[in-house]
């Protein structure tokens, strides 16, 4: 599994691969947890938002799982 961090619409997002697909995760503004990207916002991630390293996801973010929600598991 590999997981890339970005800052999508001033919120965190991620992109999870699996080993059968991928997903993407978002935190939406005035929200506290996690929501599936639809194709359209998984690309617009890509598009718009800008990829992060995992420390500055976690500097401006904080870490998921302590400071952020555990993402859904949608394996």
């Amino acid at each position: 599994m590999e997981r890339l961090y970005f800052t999508w619409e001033e919120g965190p997002a991620v992109i999870e691969s699996y080993d059968d697909g991928r997903d993407g995760f978002f935190i939406a503004e005035n929200e506290s947890d996690w929501s599936l990207a639809t194709p359209k916002q998984f690309a617009d991630f890509l598009l718009d938002g800008s990829k992060m390293s995992k420390e500055e996801f976690e500097s401006k973010f904080g870490v998921i799982g302590a400071d952020l929600p555990e993402l859904p598991d949608v394996t």
